[in-house]
Formats: structure tokens, sequence, C-alpha cells
């Protein structure tokens, strides 16, 4: 039986249904649920980029005529590429576990390449590449490399391996990665002056377009500038600000406008918010092709190649698991913001080195996504959203300002050399520091919802340098003998702060048998207490600390905190209970003992005369979470003062 369809008529009288309303009438209806609180307040949030996200978007909201290109290639029709991160220091074991990658979904291999401050597969020569990749048809499996400063010289290698199992020079695909100004950010050194590796990674550029025609040469990674800091629109303008650079180095080399630009893959770190990673995309396409456009150039002719990477800073060493939650939001928005390559790092990335399980999540992940998604069949699937279309457009519109400055004031190189860069990151991390350490911005499983008791993961390991002796890396530059030197970008992380803290108590269990501790006294019953209580534990427990929870008070409680072993206590209850007993539980724990008490909840009136009691301080919602925990830390000698 053929299936009936819906004719247009029949489809024109169902939309009918549903009358258009305004945003006045919508607008009415909002201040009458309100009820007179602010608008701006309950419904607005501000972002770090400085922009104000409002509760609803119309056509209204974005400029007429300002989309995003679309992705170039045949994406939808095979998919992005799904490029897995190799970086076991034995090619040996990279050899094996690259191609069991590829046998079970990955499309392309990324080679970490071990050096100064990087950890990697250690390779000294062609063999050693050539152990990397042993049992790899390098003739269908792109390789990537992340090789930082010795880019120039494993990129060499990596051509004299082709060479050597006669892959056609014009078949072979994959991407150098040369990206000098980003390896100077994170790493701190070149092997020669900026403008000397500038003028190197051009002329391997003009070389590699002659010879090698699916093989691109440069990147431009803004990974060192996400991790250190850099907003959304910081990253964007940093990127462009590098690809002008390289545009420049390549044509003055020889190559046109679109013949360098194919040269060219640009990587993005996206963090866990899916709709600012879809914006960042598609502004970064936008921008790209203005750049192009104003150096005279068609982008169609020269789409942007662009990889994505998922943010190291967003991956926690503490409940590693929930790393899987992570990670699938960065994949969503890579594929629905049109990523033409893209890596997942292992959940247990910040650990060590990945197991085949956690292989296989990174790898399954994208797969799943494609396959049962089907996020690549649709060209620009974020296309029409108002919301999306506007914070595109404010992110390209706010990163083009950023990018005419730094042009302004000398470039890219003079920008990085300056410190203006780093200032810029620092103060955007500054920021959101402040924010974590309120917990305003959470980490799932470190700020929020710790948990004690896990097991903790351990990754593998590798003795990198019992190989650095035996295999030699005499053939790669040498960091003593840099060209150039500064200080590297920060790299931080978001749960730093509060894993610090939890590797102190880690230490400690691992010294004494026991973790740092406090006394938690609930008082009344469970449903006067249990709120409070369980908030208590879970503040306490983001920092390491054990809470020893009691039900007690009168006579007993002098006895049950000396018992318990504690130094410090907690108060939890209701409000209502702490009117009625809060000051003479005080004055109880402290003739008992305690040398600090804390009681959970804000003290409104109250503070001064549960100060009087011997109540130290409080904490609630919003307070300066991070830096209490420090202090009690340090109290219990967990940390220095």
């Amino acid at each position: 039986m053929a299936m009936k369809t819906l004719d247009e008529k029949t489809l024109m009288t169902l939309a009918e249904e549903f009358p258009e309303t305004s945003r006045e009438a919508w607008m009415s209806a909002v201040d009458t649920v309100l009820k007179g609180a602010s608008f701006d307040k309950v419904l607005t949030r501000q972002t770090y980029e400085g922009l104000t996200l409002q509760p609803i978007y119309t056509g209204e909201d974005v400029p007429a005529g300002r989309t995003a290109p679309t992705p170039g290639g045949d994406r939808t029709e095979t998919g992005w590429d799904v490029r897995q991160m190799q970086a076991h220091g034995d090619p040996a074991e990279v050899a094996k576990t690259a191609k069991q990658d590829l046998e079970r979904g990955a499309t392309s291999v990324l080679l970490r390449v071990d050096r100064p401050g990087v950890e990697g597969v250690v390779v000294g020569s062609v063999d050693d590449l050539d152990k990397a990749l042993a049992g790899i048809h390098l003739n269908m499996a792109p390789v990537a490399l992340d090789a930082g400063a010795y880019a120039p010289a494993v990129s060499s290698m990596l051509e004299a391996l082709w060479a050597r199992r006669g892959c056609d020079a014009g078949e072979v695909s994959g991407s150098f990665r040369i990206d000098p100004l980003g390896t100077l950010a994170r790493e701190g050194w070149l092997p020669q002056t900026a403008e000397d590796a500038l003028a190197e990674m051009a002329e391997i550029s003009k070389r590699t377009a002659a010879s090698h025609p699916k093989v691109r040469s440069v990147a431009v990674d803004t990974a060192p500038y996400y991790e250190a800091g850099a907003n959304e629109v910081q990253d964007l303008a940093f990127a462009m600000a590098t690809g002008i650079a390289y545009l420049r180095a390549l044509t003055a080399a020889g190559l046109d406008v679109p013949s360098a630009a194919k040269q060219i893959e640009f990587t993005f770190a996206l963090g866990v918010d899916v709709f600012q990673g879809i914006a960042k995309l598609r502004a970064a396409r936008r921008l790209w092709a203005r750049v192009l456009e104003a150096s005279g150039a068609n982008p169609v002719e020269a789409p942007m190649s662009l990889h994505v990477v998922t943010a190291e800073r967003a991956i926690a060493g503490r409940d590693v698991w929930v790393n899987m939650l992570r990670a699938t939001v960065s994949t969503f928005a890579a594929g629905v913001g049109g990523a033409d390559s893209l890596t997942v790092l292992p959940y247990d990335h910040a650990v060590g080195l990945p197991d085949g399980f956690a292989r296989r999540i990174a790898r399954n992940t994208q797969i799943i996504l494609m396959e049962e998604s089907g996020l690549h069949r649709v060209t620009d699937p974020a296309g029409g959203s108002w919301y999306v279309e506007h914070l595109s457009d404010e992110y390209a519109v706010r990163a083009w300002d950023i990018l005419q400055s730094i042009e302004a004031d000398g470039g890219m190189v003079a920008a990085l050399a300056s410190g203006r860069v780093a200032s810029m990151v620092a103060d955007g991390w500054a920021e959101r520091e402040r924010n974590l350490a309120r917990r305003k911005d959470e980490v799932t499983g470190v700020s929020t919802f710790p948990n004690l008791s896990e097991e903790t993961a351990a990754g593998g390991v590798c003795d990198r340098d019992a190989l650095r002796g035996v295999l030699g890396q005499g053939a790669l530059p040498d960091r003593a003998k840099a060209g150039v030197e500064m200080a590297p970008l920060a790299r931080h992380t978001l749960g730093e702060g509060f894993e610090t803290l939890r590797a102190a108590s880690d230490t400690a269990l691992e010294k004494s048998g026991a973790r740092p501790r406090i006394f938690q006294l609930n008082l009344g019953t469970p449903a006067d207490y249990t709120a409070r209580g369980t908030f208590a534990q879970n503040y306490f427990a983001a920092g390491g600390i054990e809470s020893i929870p009691a039900e007690t008070g009168g006579g007993n409680l002098g006895t049950a905190f000396e018992k318990s072993g504690c130094r410090f206590a907690v108060l939890c209850s209701s409000d209502k209970i702490y009117g009625e007993a809060a000051v003479e539980t005080a004055e109880v724990l402290k003739k008992s003992g305690a040398e600090r008490i804390l009681l959970a909840g804000r003290p409104g009136d109250n503070e001064d005369a549960w100060r009087a009691a011997g109540i130290d301080g409080f904490i609630y919602v919003g307070d300066q979470t991070l830096a209490t925990l420090r202090d009690l830390a340090a109290g219990l000698g967990v940390i220095e003062q």
C-alpha cells in the first residue's frame, strides 16, 4: 500500500491553526509571569565576550544577508574526518593502536610528536616514523602531524617515508600542521627567529603545493590561546590574525592567494556550550571568507579547512566518566557547526595515556552522531536559528574589531612579542576563574557532585626518557639553541583549583590513612537539615574534605565532637532551628575544642550574634567557595598557607 502524503493545501491549513505571535504579545505575557521582577536579571545572561543573551530571538535580530559560508568538500556525503590522536611514546605501540583505530572507525591519524614540554611519540628519524606508521596504508590513510617546533623536520621525514613506500605523491593526503606562531605561544621557543620560521614555512608550502596537492602544510591552531583563557571572540580574532600573517608569508614566497589559502588548516578547540561552539565555527568561516575577499580572492575557490578538537581545558581529572558527556556536547557542536575533521580527546586524557576502551568511546562518539543522527547530512543545520545566527554575527563583528586592532599594531607576531596576547588571555582567565571559584560556573564531578570515594582513574604510562635514549632525536632542533624565546602562555583547566585540593587530600590519605575531616552537626529532624546537610557534604568534598555527620545535641554534643577526632565543625539545619539553637550549639562546640565553626546558610541579621557565639564563617551558594576550602585545607595542614 502506498503511503499517503499531506498535500500543500493540508499543510497550509495546519499552519494556520498556529497564528503568529508578536514580540509585544510575548513580552506582555512575560511581564505577567515575572510579577515585577527585573527582566534583565531573571531572563538574560552575560557571556565572557561581553554579550547579553536574550531569552528569545526572531529574524529581526539578524542583519539581512549575514550568513555563514557553507563548508566545502564532500562532507555531506562522507561525513567529517575522524582524526584520532596517537601520543604513546613508543613508535611500535603507536603503530598498533593507530592501525586498530583505523580498522574500527577512525579515518585518519594525528601523530603527536614528543618534544620539550609536550609528550608524544618519540621519533628522531625516518626509520622511527616508519615504525610508528607500520602496517598503515599511507596512500589511503591521511596523516596529520602535531610536532610544534619540530614540524618542518618531521614533515620532511613524512615526505621521505611516502617516497620510501612508493606512494603516489599526487594521492597521499594529510597535514604537516606547521604553525610557528602557535608553537611560540604554547611552547615558548622556535629554532630560528619568527621571521625565518615564517619564511621556512612558506618555502615548504610552496614545495608541497607543487608536489603533494592533497596535503596541507600550515596550521592555525588556537588551542594555546583557548587553554590560556581566551574567550570565543578572542580565539577567533587570534586565528584570523595568524591566518593573515601566514597568508602574507605564503604569497611573498610566490603562491597566489587561493593557492596559499588551500595550504592552511584552521584548528579550534570547542568547550561545552553547544550554541557558542556552533556560532564560533560559523563565525570563523565568515571571517576567513572576508579576509580572502579583502585579499582579492574568491572564498569559494579556497573554502576554509576546519579542524576541531575537544578542548583540553574542559577535561577533568576527577570523575573522568563525565568527560564522555563533555566530549559528546563538543562533538555535536562541531558536527552542526561544520567541522571538516574532528579529534575527540579520550575521557581519561587528563590522567595519562588512554586505553583501548577510551579510544573506542572517542571514536564512537563521532561515528554515532554521524551514522545514527546524520549531523553531516545537512549543510548548515543551525541556519535559520535566529539565536545562533545572531550569536554568529556578534562573534564575527567583535572578532573583526579585535583583528583590526591587532593589525593596526603590527600583526600577530608583534602582538605575541609585546605580551599583548598574553595579557588579553590572562584577563579573560581571571574573570572565568572568579566564577569557577564561586561555583557560578560549575564543573560536574569536580566542583559540584564530587565523589570522594571514587576510585581514582589512572591512565597508561610510558618511559619516554628511555625511548629518547634509545631512539635519539639528534636530527631535530635543539631547544638549547632556540632562535627566539618567550614565556609560553599559561595552560589552565576549568577544575584545576578544586582538583589541586583533591590531590592534596589524596596525599593526606596515603600518608595518614585518613582524609582531612570536618564534624557535620545536623540539627533537628531530617526535614530540617537534609537540604543544607547535603549541600555542606558536597561543598567540602569539592575540596577533598570528608564530612563526619552527627545527629545529636545537648549534653551529648561535646562528647560526640571529641570522639570524632575533628578540629573543625559545621552546623546544618533550617533557619528556624538556627534561630533556636545556633548560639547554644556553637558555644558547646567551642568549649569542646572546636577550633573553627561554620554554618551552612546565609547569616542575614544574625551574623553579629552568631559570630559572638563562636561561629567563624558561613557557607552558601555563590560564596567564595574555593577560597574557603583553601583556608580550611591550610588550617588542617593539608596545604601550605
